[in-house]
C-alpha cells in the first residue's frame, strides 16, 4: 500500500515538474492537476492512513487504574513531560535505557506525553526502580539530593527539578502510582 502511495507521489511530482518546464500556454493545465494530486495524496498518507491500521496494545500499554490515571493527569498538568521523556528510541543515544518503545505501548495514553526534550531522566522504565518513599522525598525536595542520597549512582546530582511540595498527599500518592506503572 505504501509502495503505491510512493509511486503516486512520484508521478504527481513528475506531472508538476513537467508542467513547469512545458510550453508556456499548457503549464497551468498540467501543473494544477499535478499539485492537486500531490495535496490529496499527502493528506491521505498523513491524516487518513494512520487511522486505518489497528495498533495492538503491548503489555506496557495496559489500561491504567483510577489512581494511576489521576497520577498521569497530574503529570500532564504539572508539565513533567516537558523535561522527562517516555520513549526509548532505537538510536545509540538511548542505548542502555531499556527496551525500545513500540506504538502499542501508548494505546491508552491521551494526550501522548513522550516529552519534548530529555532534560531530566527518561521515565519509560522507571517503575519499580525506587521505593514509594524515595519518590515522596524526591517530589517534596528534589534539589539537595546527592547521588548517594538519591540512590542513583552514576546520575548527575543537583537536580534542577522543582519541588512539588504544594501537591496534596493524595496527589503525591497518585503521581507515585503513575510513575511506578512505567515499566
Amino acid at each position: 500500500m505504501y509502495t503505491v502511495l510512493l509511486l503516486l507521489i512520484l508521478a504527481s511530482t513528475v506531472i508538476c515538474l513537467g508542467g513547469i518546464y512545458y510550453k508556456k500556454g499548457v503549464t497551468v493545465g498540467i501543473l494544477v492537476p499535478g499539485v492537486m494530486l500531490l495535496i490529496i495524496i499527502s493528506f491521505v498518507s498523513t491524516a487518513v492512513l494512520p487511522y486505518m491500521g489497528e495498533i495492538k496494545p503491548t503489555p506496557k500499554g495496559a489500561p491504567y487504574t483510577d489512581k494511576q490515571l489521576l497520577g498521569r493527569q497530574i503529570y500532564v498538568r504539572e508539565g513533567c513531560w516537558y523535561c522527562h521523556t517516555q520513549q526509548v528510541r532505537p538510536i545509540r543515544a538511548d542505548a542502555g535505557e531499556g527496551e525500545v518503545s513500540q506504538p502499542g505501548d501508548y494505546v491508552n495514553d491521551y494526550p501522548h506525553v513522550l516529552g519534548t526534550e530529555r532534560t531530566g531522566p527518561d521515565l519509560t522504565h522507571v517503575g519499580g526502580e525506587y521505593e514509594d518513599a524515595w519518590h515522596r522525598n524526591h517530589f517534596a525536595n528534589p534539589r539537595p539530593l546527592t547521588q548517594e542520597e538519591a540512590g542513583m549512582p552514576g546520575k548527575v546530582s543537583g537536580s534542577i527539578m522543582p519541588s512539588f511540595s504544594y501537591l496534596s498527599p493524595e496527589e503525591i500518592d497518585a503521581l507515585i502510582a503513575y510513575i511506578q506503572s512505567l515499566k
